[in-house]
């Protein structure tokens, strides 16, 4: 069987395109929208007052956006500063109220904006601080 002269081209540079296209510098796969970059995410992770505010607002995009911001808001109730305050109202509520003090610091900010040191000494002064459920009180 003969091919015509166009197939015959157009088949070899198919051929010759095909393991091209499996060579050289592999691509990165997409990240799924709403991930935190993965180089941030160890960042705050290392030092959770990395976290910004683009962070806090981007955190419902995404589980793993979520997880960041409940690490470092935890990561902070536990630093030094709030060890006293962490004590006196148990951590998860000290977690929760430096995440108010976050969400409150991050209205109108930028993205970049690292709201953290101040969430902190706002929690520390005994500002923006959760407090137990009503219901809470009746257990013994």
């Amino acid at each position: 069987m003969r091919l015509r002269g166009s197939v015959r081209i157009a088949l070899a540079l198919a051929a010759v395109g095909l393991p091209a296209g499996g060579c050289g510098a592999q691509e990165k796969p997409a990240r799924v929208p709403g991930t935190p970059d993965p180089a941030h995410a160890r960042q705050v992770d290392r030092n959770p007052y990395a976290i910004t505010c683009g962070d806090v607002a981007r955190q419902h995009e995404h589980p793993d956006g979520e997880h960041l911001v409940i690490r470092a808001e935890f990561a902070l109730a536990g630093e030094p500063e709030l060890r006293k305050r962490a004590e006196a109202m148990t951590l998860n509520r000290a977690g929760r109220s430096v995440y108010w003090a976050l969400t409150a610091f991050c209205k109108g900010r930028e993205p970049s904006y690292q709201p953290a040191k101040q969430a902190v000494d706002a929690v520390r002064r005994g500002k923006y601080l959760v407090q137990p459920r009503p219901e809470s009180w009746n257990h013994p």
